[in-house]
């Protein structure tokens, strides 16, 4: 996560690794996740400050891509005048893959995202997720990738469906408590009994859903379910 080169292209977008020496990136994360769309769909944040966003950076964000290879990235519009360089594109997300260590973590890693507001409905967030996993399939390998999200999230739903993901139902997500229930679902591929990634079989006796505006509301990770 330390290279400040290192990033991958789509035609309006650069993905790089986040820099907790950049005030900058620091500074954006904080305004990331304090939107109102962010915090109606994770809860209020404790990342409120540029110091608390940098030790975020330095301390989970730099274990994940340390443990799987992968993990939280930022993604940033092209400045048409330079297209290709990092330093003058506009920071406008972040997208992620996610997988844990703990005992009965899912064996496939999830998908997140987040944008800022103003930047909502105009595919971004779906051009930065397929350009994340066409990236990590061609280099690491990575095919199998879960989608996990709160029921009541119509919009993170309908990003997995704009990338060809299957809907497999209602899963107790236990890694995330006794109690979460998230939508899941699977890259396109992947077997659709689920148990082979550690999810349970089976969808959870019914559940009440709670309806939400079903704006363009994005989340950066499936920990959100539990908020």
């Amino acid at each position: 996560m330390s290279d400040p080169t290192f990033k991958i292209e789509t035609p309006r977008l650069l993905i790089s690794y986040l820099q907790p020496d950049l005030d900058s990136h620091c500074d954006f994360l904080v305004a990331l996740y304090n939107t109102p769309e962010f915090i109606a769909n994770n809860g209020k944040t404790p990342v409120t400050t540029r110091d608390v966003a940098r030790r975020q950076l330095e301390g989970r964000f730099r274990a994940e891509h340390a443990r799987n290879g992968y993990g939280t990235y930022l993604f940033s519009l092209r400045n048409p005048a330079n297209p290709d360089d990092l330093a003058s594109a506009t920071p406008i997300g972040t997208v992620s893959l996610m997988r844990g260590d703990e005992p009965g973590s899912y064996t496939a890693p999830d998908l997140g995202f987040a944008i800022l507001s103003e930047y909502m409905r105009k595919g971004y967030t779906k051009e930065a997720a397929q350009g994340l996993m066409d990236y990590v399939e061609r280099v690491q390998g990575v095919k199998d990738i879960l989608g996990l999200h709160d029921p009541a999230n119509k919009a993170s739903g309908a990003v997995f469906r704009s990338l060809g993901f299957v809907d497999v139902g209602l899963r107790q997500l236990l890694v995330f408590g006794p109690d979460v229930v998230g939508q899941v679902w699977i890259k396109k591929g992947m077997s659709e009994d689920v148990s082979v990634y550690g999810l349970p079989k089976e969808a959870p006796a019914a559940v009440a859903v709670p309806e939400k505006n079903a704006e363009e509301v994005v989340k950066e990770s499936v920990g959100a379910v539990a908020a």
